[in-house]
């Protein structure tokens, strides 16, 4: 009889409102806490991809000025870079500037002086 009264006991304070507003309060916490953990990794995770982005990026400038930067010590590449920069030429060696041939003509009609009409007629011709 002792037994059964004890479980009674037992059972009447699990199932009671003190012990639900408890555990209530408790997995609320609980809750609230893993919410705010999954937020800090979430934002963690966001700028890990975004500083893997940048330092990918960044790896392939650097291996983008080493193989500049190789390319400039010789001197092949030093007087490539310096002809690409500047009009120079080596002595006995000459500039030629070369004008694109289409765009003189186009110009050659409207020089050629007359009026209005001549310049028609000239276009049919």
């Amino acid at each position: 009889m002792i037994d059964f009264q004890q479980k009674r006991k037992v059972n009447k304070f699990i199932y009671s409102k003190l012990t639900f507003v408890v555990l209530l309060v408790l997995v609320i916490f609980l809750g609230r806490a893993t919410y705010n953990i999954y937020l800090k990794s979430r934002f963690s995770y966001d700028n890990y991809i975004s500083v893997k982005k940048d330092y990918d990026n960044l790896n392939s400038r650097k291996n983008m000025l080493e193989s500049e930067i190789g390319r400039l010590k010789t001197d092949s590449g030093t007087e490539e870079e310096i002809r690409s920069k500047f009009d120079v030429a080596k002595p006995g060696e000459t500039v030629v500037i070369v004008i694109n041939g289409s765009s003189s003509s186009s110009t050659d009609i409207y020089s050629k002086g007359g009026g209005f009409w001549s310049r028609v007629w000239g276009m049919f011709q």
